[in-house]
């Protein structure tokens, strides 16, 4: 009989002797890359679909089914040594949203998201022992993980926390165009390279205060220029190539492709 459930599947592909060659070779770091690919085609999968139709929902389904697929491997691999298995990740984590979330599976009573995130950020210290004065600093243990553009965001969320934070929007906008302009009256490369740092930072912060992604943002932008791109693409090779075709005449194509 075939297996029916994923782990199922990955305990047969574990399997000495008679499992997959390529499976029983790999563990957590050989699989380390594989996860990172299947969480950013998660995104791409969110990023390309709005609003959701029958294939964007078919689409995301099958990326979050291959993003499973790695957290069952390395629960196989875990269970294969004795260690854990995919039913104590599911318990461990279940325990843990039931402890951090008293709103709703106690009595504690929340006044809003923000208080949502502060009864969190105390139970967290509560979970490590932390007392006051024993917490460690406030931008230390970000994951070493996480790109350059989710750093800033989370940098500026604990920056927010304890109020260090721009009152309103304007006042993150007024700081994006401040570095914008620093950025264009610097020619040193060394200083152009910093303030180009400040003003992607500065944005970051913009987007989190806005409540957008930027992740997907920017994603969705390069699939929006991939399309608009091809159009010109297309119209230079009806031409005869790109040597055929001016500046002005792939910027009409590109014009026309936006208005479209």
């Amino acid at each position: 009989m075939e297996p029916v459930t994923l782990r199922a599947v990955m305990a047969a592909l574990r399997k000495p002797e008679s499992g997959c060659p390529w499976d029983l070779k790999q563990d957590h770091q050989t699989l380390a890359r594989y996860l990172r690919e299947e969480a950013a085609e998660v995104l791409e999968a969110l990023a390309a679909h709005r609003p959701f139709d029958e294939a964007a929902e078919a689409h995301l389904c099958e990326e979050l089914g291959d993003l499973w697929l790695q957290i069952a491997f390395h629960a196989q691999l875990a269970s294969d040594r004795g260690a854990w298995d995919i039913h104590e990740v599911e318990a461990a984590v279940v325990e843990k949203l039931v402890r951090r979330h008293p709103h709703v599976f106690a009595e504690v009573a929340v006044d809003g998201a923000d208080a949502v995130l502060t009864n969190w950020a105390a139970i967290k210290r509560e979970e490590k022992g932390l007392t006051e004065g024993t917490e460690p600093r406030l931008l230390e243990g970000i994951p070493a993980t996480l790109s350059p553009m989710d750093e800033a965001l989370e940098i500026g969320r604990r920056c927010a926390k304890v109020g260090f934070e721009w009152p309103d929007m304007e006042g993150v906008l007024d700081k994006v165009k401040e570095e914008i302009a620093e950025l264009q009256a610097e020619s040193d490369p060394v200083r152009v390279e910093e303030e180009f740092g400040d003003v992607l930072f500065s944005l970051m912060q913009w987007a989190r205060k806005k409540g957008v992604d930027p992740d997907a943002a920017l994603r969705r932008q390069m699939i929006r220029f991939k399309g608009r791109f091809q159009a010109v693409e297309d119209d230079a090779r009806t031409a005869g190539g790109w040597e055929r075709r001016t500046l002005d005449e792939m910027e009409a194509t590109w014009q026309a492709a936006k208005r479209k």
